[in-house]
């Protein structure tokens, strides 16, 4: 019986021949399941207006060859949406055109793109989050029946690495995402809780070291990486770059509250992880420490304007109905459960 974390090391060498490569590794974890009649959703990272070759963005070929691989599977019986949504740097309809993706729904009858950013939208309440008291769900992902997370293999100056996990960052519908930098752990748990993908491919053919994920340098590493938990392929592409697992903020914070076991890793490939790990370069130690002590700031500066708000608004409370009817409506133990949403969620 296989493992639940199977993560599948391919070798693969250009853009133009990655259909092989993809139907190796999906077969290496166990295959696709039935998708006749189902909602397929692809998630590319399409986050700069920079090419594939620079190492920033997802290959259309990799985004062809699965399509390719479902519908040669169900007899093109099935929905299949490419997501993504408006960026600080470009907007995903630009996106769409500049890399070529709107000859995807000319190609294939049952595919659609989708910018998440305009799609209709329900706010839903999450109660057991990390991060997110509120959440916008874009309609398109309330009725997804097989996620498939399409990410680089690229470093992040504030986290090391940016593969799997971060690429669920890009469905929040909200063009400016950087005011959920300070808690991106807890925003990224709370993500990959809620879209948790079914299938995770890591495109390494080109990767990006240095300044990353925007502006670094492409690194050819002729390798992609297919699996079935976001968790554990990050984990071996963290492996790859020269990082450890724990050093990258967010995927420690995963690997800790989603109770991942390494021992529990079906690892395929192994001799192919070898010959292809290597030593992505890196922002200096103290530019990285600068940086993470920035988020620190901003994190804490956020918090205690959100306490500020929130004493102010018991003040108003006390001095229009008193503390005596606020403690005959409201127990102490929900008054703590009051303030901590307040101060500690945020809302997208």
């Amino acid at each position: 019986m296989l493992s639940k974390d199977i993560v599948a090391v391919i070798k693969a060498i250009s853009y133009d021949d990655i259909d092989e490569p993809l139907r190796e590794g999906i077969e290496a974890i166990g295959g696709l399941p039935s998708l006749e009649n189902c909602h397929v959703v692809i998630k590319p990272n399409l986050c700069a207006a920079k090419s594939p070759e620079a190492g920033a963005t997802t290959h259309i070929n990799i985004v062809r060859g699965i399509i390719k691989i479902i519908n040669e599977k169900t007899g093109g019986k099935c929905r299949i949406s490419i997501v993504e949504s408006d960026a600080e740097g470009i907007n995903a309809d630009y996106a769409f055109k500049l890399f070529d993706y709107i000859s995807l729904e000319k190609e294939f009858p049952n595919v659609t793109l989708v910018n998440l950013s305009k799609d209709a939208k329900m706010r839903i309440v999450l109660n057991s989050s990390k991060a997110f008291e509120l959440l916008e769900i874009p309609y398109t992902l309330l009725d997804m029946n097989y996620f498939i997370s399409i990410a680089k293999l690229k470093t992040h100056v504030d986290q090391r690495i940016t593969c799997i996990l971060k690429n669920q960052f890009g469905l929040i519908p909200q063009k400016h995402k950087a005011v959920f930098h300070p808690f991106l752990s807890e925003v990224l748990y709370d993500l990959n809780s809620i879209y948790c993908p079914d299938l995770c491919i890591i495109d390494g053919i080109i990767g990006m070291e240095g300044f990353g994920p925007t502006d670094g340098s492409p690194k050819r590493v002729n390798v992609i990486l297919i699996g079935t938990s976001s968790i554990a392929t990050d984990f071996v592409a963290a492996q790859i770059m020269g990082f450890k697992p724990e050093q990258v903020p967010h995927l420690k914070y995963a690997m800790k509250n989603m109770s991942f076991n390494e021992d529990g890793l079906n690892l395929v490939g192994e001799r192919i992880l070898r010959d292809v790990k290597t030593s992505f370069d890196f922002i200096s130690s103290k530019q990285y420490l600068v940086g993470r002590i920035g988020l620190c700031l901003q994190r804490w500066g956020i918090l205690l304007m959100k306490l500020g708000d929130f004493i102010q608004k018991v003040r108003s409370a006390l001095s229009l109905v008193g503390l005596s009817t606020i403690n005959s409506k409201v127990s102490f133990k929900d008054m703590i459960r009051i303030a901590k949403r307040m101060i500690f969620k945020v809302s997208a």
